[in-house]
């Protein structure tokens, strides 16, 4: 096996986590119809609604998106890998619960950032 497949396993089985289970938060907490009537009455009440309005409230207003871009700027200038492996995940997250306008850029910021600290450009 070449070297290099052990080293991107870690950031794809990251952005592949984030893409399953941001997929299960859309499909089974935001977008059912009698959840998102029975929680709009009382979105604090209740494990199932409290989560659903957290889940709500991260991707309102791109706020999922900015954290992922935010993330990745810091992994991109400071070349931290764990930065970058968060801004991968949230940026996959994004991607998937609505805030793609800021995750995209996120997303690719922290790629960048991981083959930039892998392959040593710039040093």
């Amino acid at each position: 096996m070449r070297p290099w497949v052990p080293a991107a396993m870690l950031p794809l089985g990251v952005m592949l986590l984030a893409l399953v289970l941001a997929s299960l938060a859309r499909y089974w907490l935001v977008e059912p119809a009698d959840l998102t009537a029975t929680c709009d009455a009382a979105p604090w009440q209740g494990a199932v609604c409290v989560l659903r309005s957290l889940t709500v409230q991260a991707f309102a207003a791109q706020r999922l998106g900015g954290v992922a871009l935010a993330l990745g700027l810091l992994a991109l200038l400071t070349r931290w890998r764990v930065a970058a492996l968060l801004a991968l995940a949230a940026g996959g997250a994004g991607l998937v619960l609505y805030s793609t306008t800021l995750a995209a850029p996120a997303v690719l910021l922290a790629g960048l950032a991981l083959v930039r600290r892998r392959t040593g450009v710039g040093s």
